[in-house]
């Protein structure tokens, strides 16, 4: 996850995508990690990746999904969900989209290792 939140910032700082407006962060992940680590390791990315202060969250919760909606200070936002696979079979993912105000990184694959 390191890598990844290098490589956007990166970009970010190139300035092609402008000032970050909007995270959308769907990451799929085995059943075991459904505490509150995976949702936080999201929150803490799009944290960094925003230009303001998180001013209101909403979380909902259930057995198969963490789903919280952020709302910074300047006014960006972002919606992110940790969805919980039951079948070992599946390999995790992470599909991202960060809207800025002059463009978009779209990031979609899938991961050898859970990063929580």
């Amino acid at each position: 996850m390191e890598q990844l939140k290098a490589s956007i910032e990166a970009e970010i700082k190139t300035g092609r995508i402008g000032t970050p407006v909007f995270l959308r962060c769907f990451y799929q992940v085995n059943q075991q990690f459904t505490d509150r680590g995976t949702i936080e390791t999201l929150i803490n990315l799009a944290n960094s990746w925003m230009h303001s202060e998180i001013e209101f969250s909403h979380l909902r919760e259930d057995d198969c999904q963490t789903t919280v909606l952020l709302q910074f200070a300047d006014g960006e936002s972002a919606l992110l969900s940790a969805n919980y696979l039951t079948d070992a079979i599946q390999k995790s993912t992470i599909d991202l989209h960060l809207i800025g105000s002059r463009g978009v990184i779209y990031h979609q694959c899938a991961l050898e290792y859970e990063y929580v």
